[in-house]
């Protein structure tokens, strides 16, 4: 995504300006700037934007399933059931950074009114908060998890002396 991002930036206004733009004539002054090799840009970083917000979601989705597997191991139910809840942020995360793409595409292929990019900054917005709950619970989690985790393996060794 390097290159097309550095495209855009070079030619007048970075990938997130425009995603998080919020008004049709801010983002036609992105577009204008940009000219032809920057919207060419901004074509390549949406499609190359699909795989990496799968994988993100799937990352996420993942992670809080280890902790609830985790969370389980050292009895924590309620880490368990907060842990099974925020994995669900993943899949919003990406469905919602979807609906941005597919809003700046729409407005990249000519439609240029709303609500393409008033739904493209609150579709950046959402994933952003999911992602960053859903990130820090994980690394938060898994700290609330790993000291059980070691008492429970000293006990288990202890046991085996």
């Amino acid at each position: 995504m390097l290159p097309a991002v550095v495209t855009m930036a070079d030619h007048g206004a970075t990938v997130l300006d425009w995603e998080f733009a919020g008004i049709v004539e801010r983002s036609q002054e992105i577009l204008a700037s940009w000219g032809d090799a920057g919207k060419t840009a901004a074509w390549w970083q949406l499609g190359l934007d699909l795989p990496f917000l799968i994988g993100y979601g799937l990352f996420l989705a993942g992670a809080c399933v280890a902790v609830a597997r985790r969370a389980q191991r050292v009895s924590k139910l309620r880490l368990e059931r907060a842990a099974t809840t925020i994995a669900w942020f993943g899949p919003l995360a990406a469905a919602t950074d979807l609906l941005q793409n597919v809003s700046l595409a729409l407005f990249l292929s000519g439609q240029e009114t709303q609500p393409w990019p008033l739904l493209a900054t609150t579709g950046g917005r959402i994933t952003q908060v999911l992602m960053a709950v859903g990130l820090v619970f994980v690394l938060v989690a898994l700290a609330a998890t790993r000291s059980s985790s070691a008492t429970e393996l000293a006990e288990q060794l202890g046991e085996a002396e």
